[in-house]
Parts: structure tokens; C-alpha cells; sequence
């Protein structure tokens, strides 16, 4: 009899796509950031730290794999517009982000369509969200999930 494989895996989160994430702000960044309880599951799991800042991940959508990179951004608020520098901690956040991979920005955009659309025209998403799901390793699945 075969051994069954184990694995750890991260929680499952939700999020709603907006400007940022597809990358219709003013930097065009097409990331966005995770929920603020995943920061330290994520740095441990990835093995992000110093001199190490990024990691390679898979995003899975419809069935195909798509790259994207799991980013440990270390925000020193040194350009706030209404408070001083000081005034403001510094924050870890994570985030994943596929700015150089356009692959993923197209296959992210199709998938979301009716949140792109929505984006895209100037209002507010209300008709989808993403679901993100760690199958293992490095590999996440993206599913579009309808609002209403």
C-alpha cells in the first residue's frame, strides 16, 4: 500500500479586486496586499527575510498555472501626505504581485471579468470577488466568486 503525501497548508482568504489589482491605479501595480493576520504565516512559510524579500508562486486559474511572486514589503512611510514621517510605524505587509508577468495579468482579468469591467469603467466592484486557496507548496488557485 502506497504512503499517503501530507502537507502544510496556508488559510484560505478572500478579497475584493479593485484598482490596484488590476493594475489600473497610478503605478500599475497589480498586487494587492493580504490580510494583516497571514504577514507572519506567510514570512515563516516562504522563508522571506532579509536579503530574501520574494518568492516564486503559481497562481492556478481555470486549470492552468500562471507565475506570480509572494513579496514581503517593508513600508517606512517616509511620503505620508498629511502626517509626518514619525508620526507613522513602520509596517511589514504581504502581498502578492504579477506586474512582470502579463500572462497572468490577462488570465487575472478574464477570469474577473465582471470586476474588471466594473473597475475599469470608474465604479465600484460589486459583482465579484477572488478566492484564494493554497493547494501546496508554491501553487495557489484563484477562483472568481460572484457578489450577488
Amino acid at each position: 500500500m502506497a504512503r499517503p503525501d501530507v502537507w502544510d497548508s496556508l488559510p484560505t482568504f478572500e478579497m475584493s479586486p479593485e484598482k490596484t489589482f488590476f493594475g489600473l491605479d497610478k503605478s500599475a501595480a497589480h498586487c494587492f496586499t493580504l490580510p494583516k493576520h497571514m504577514t507572519d504565516l506567510m514570512i515563516r512559510f516562504f522563508g522571506l527575510r532579509e536579503g530574501n524579500l520574494q518568492h516564486s508562486i503559481n497562481l492556478i486559474i481555470e486549470d492552468r498555472g500562471y507565475p506570480a511572486i509572494v513579496r514581503w514589503a517593508r513600508l517606512n512611510r517616509s511620503r505620508p501626505i498629511k502626517l509626518k514621517p514619525q508620526d507613522l510605524p513602520v509596517r511589514d505587509v504581504i502581498q502578492f504581485d504579477w506586474r512582470s508577468f502579463e500572462i497572468t495579468q490577462a488570465a487575472i482579468r478574464i477570469a474577473l471579468q465582471q470586476a474588471f469591467e466594473q473597475v475599469s469603467s470608474g465604479k465600484k466592484n460589486t459583482s465579484q470577488s477572488a478566492l484564494f486557496v493554497h493547494i501546496r507548496d508554491d501553487d495557489f488557485c484563484l477562483y472568481a466568486q460572484d457578489q450577488n
